[in-house]
């Protein structure tokens, strides 16, 4: 019952059979059927751009909730509804499944995974996974051991058995993965897009800069450490101001921690915001503050998109030394690198930038001009549809054909 070495589908799945030439007829695109527990929430925009700007597949969404709707506009969304959820089985959604003409299946999320595995298993087709962060180090925390997180824990085993290809937002996450026991000929370093049309720069006055930190207030994020540092170099920067955005569960900390800061009148803490408020907010900000921290019990970002967005709107970032970050911050070039929790350096990495415009300005064009190259959606979506190609070729690990 080992996973074994793919079993060959035929690389030529879902291109037109060759014959006597004729007038020219486009063969349908191949279909990928991608699957998320939920469609979607206001966190994963990057899951939205993704499946709208596909050049060579067409994708039908398989969830078990849909939310956001309004937000999220895309259609087909097949619903599986609170029975799927619970028991990840839905004779509608497999039947759909059967008949789509589809080519493979693709979840974001190892926890998403669950539902996919069950599907493809159902239509016998390659299963490809994306890895974000939390859900790879669930695989071997001790969270997993909560009993919210024991579907996680005891099926996940057989989700990565069963998959054909995983894709690792980070190299970070690469080797961990590969660490729960995927062959690393069926792991591929996958970075996320981001929409490069959506994010500009905007007018930024040097007397008044903004200073912008986005994410959910969660451990991971590190706020605390980012609001400590601003607290830090205010009284030199009397003109700065420093704008939060996102909600969670360490917002009572986060409130403590601005009411003791000793200006709290230059913190704002505005909550969850709309998609094209964040972008009016990073194109008016000089800076992005971004602490990620590894937590006690193994919880890490992989590639944080805000670095990317903010870098597009001319926002400098200033991160950590963790996970993916250093995959899009160079330290000293398109932003600065401190180590995690490390206030003192990151008060020092902030003094520096609000104190030397032509620095900053230098970095922010850096900046910009790096994510479009490296991380343009439409970039990676050209490297998702040949890691799909890939594993339509592979096909299904051996022993792990639907039963």
């Amino acid at each position: 019952d080992s996973a074994g070495e793919p079993r060959r589908r035929g690389a030529g799945a879902g291109r037109a059979p060759s014959g006597p030439k004729g007038p020219a007829v486009s063969a349908p695109r191949p279909r990928v059927a991608m699957v998320s527990s939920h469609f979607l929430p206001y966190s994963q925009t990057f899951v939205h751009d993704e499946v709208r700007h596909h050049e060579r597949y067409e994708v039908e969404v398989f969830a078990a909730r849909r939310v956001n709707p309004e937000l999220f506009p895309f259609e087909p969304v097949w619903v599986g509804g609170p029975l799927f959820e619970v028991t990840r089985v839905s004779p509608r959604l497999r039947r759909r499944l059967r008949r789509g003409g589809f080519a493979l299946v693709h979840a974001h999320f190892g926890t998403g995974a669950l539902y996919g595995v069950s599907l493809a298993r159902a239509a016998d087709l390659p299963l490809v996974v994306t890895f974000h962060g939390h859900d790879v180090s669930l695989l071997q925390s001790g969270e997993r051991l909560l009993p919210r997180n024991w579907p996680y824990a005891l099926l996940a085993p057989a989700m990565l058995r069963r998959l054909t290809l995983g894709l690792c937002a980070s190299v970070e996450l690469l080797e961990l993965v590969h660490e729960a026991g995927v062959p690393r000929e069926r792991l591929r370093l996958h970075h996320i897009g981001v929409d490069t049309t959506r994010f500009a720069p905007g007018p930024k006055d040097p007397r008044v800069p903004t200073i912008a930190m986005v994410g959910r207030f969660v451990r991971k994020k590190g706020l605390l450490y980012g609001l400590r540092a601003f607290a830090k170099v205010a009284a030199r920067h009397p003109g700065a101001r420093l704008e939060i955005v996102g909600d969670g569960p360490l917002r009572p900390e986060i409130e403590e921690a601005r009411a003791q800061s000793g200006v709290a009148d230059r913190i704002t803490l505005h909550g969850v915001l709309p998609q094209a408020r964040v972008a009016e907010l990073l194109a008016g900000a000089s800076l992005l503050l971004a602490p990620s921290v590894t937590t006690a019990d193994g919880d890490r970002e992989s590639g944080l998109m805000v670095a990317k967005e903010a870098s597009l709107a001319g926002a400098v970032p200033i991160g950590t030394w963790h996970g993916g970050l250093p995959e899009i911050i160079e330290d000293g070039v398109t932003g600065r690198l401190v180590p995690e929790r490390d206030v003192e350096a990151l008060a020092a990495a902030l003094d520096s930038l609000l104190s030397d415009d032509a620095l900053r300005s230098r970095m922010a064009q850096a900046a910009a001009e790096s994510v479009r190259l490296r991380f343009d959606v439409r970039v990676r979506g050209r490297a998702l549809e040949a890691a799909y190609d890939d594993a339509v070729a592979a096909g299904v690990p051996h022993g792990r054909r639907a039963g």
